[in-house]
């Protein structure tokens, strides 16, 4: 009986290390499909709210040029309606170029809590479909990832510039 037991005490000791020793490697190699860099981009959409606006960037790649579009959205009835404010053409590849110098593609899964103490700021969406279908979501309010302030400044820039 008291090798019977020990064969059970063994096994079991066995399993939680197998157990321990996939989470260790499931924690370091969560990221290992992450997006590396971003070589392409269909489409990005960035959507504030406020308090008083919600404004909306969009940008479409039209093959070697892309569509950058700013819209308020005011409420019309019983759904939200786009108001177009500004736009402006660049070049497909200084959108690609500034999203890896901001490095976007880290912004993936990021959720910027709501600090505490602030009363009031805006609330942020961001969305792109990069290389092919790969997928770049990130939210927040008052609280944005790391370089993103450069990218809306970016953005800003090439709409009133």
């Amino acid at each position: 009986m008291k090798k019977e037991k020990k064969i059970i005490i063994i096994i079991l000791i066995v399993l939680c290390c197998a157990v321990i020793a996939g989470g260790i490697f499931m924690l370091f190699n969560r990221n290992s499909d992450a997006i590396k860099e971003i070589t392409d981009f269909k489409s990005i959409n960035l959507r504030f709210s406020g308090m008083r606006i919600i404004e909306e960037y969009e940008i479409i790649n039209n093959g070697d040029k892309a569509e950058i579009s700013y819209y308020h959205i005011v409420f019309d009835g019983d759904k939200d309606k786009r108001e177009l404010q500004k736009s402006a053409v660049c070049d497909v590849r200084e959108v690609i170029d500034v999203l890896n110098e901001c490095r976007a593609e880290k912004w993936n899964g990021f959720h910027g809590k709501h600090p505490k103490g602030v009363l009031d700021g805006r609330m942020f969406t961001f969305e792109a479909t990069v290389n092919g279908s790969d997928k770049i979501h990130a939210d927040g309010s008052e609280n944005f990832p790391k370089n993103f302030k450069k990218f809306e400044e970016w953005l800003k820039n090439k709409l009133y510039d």
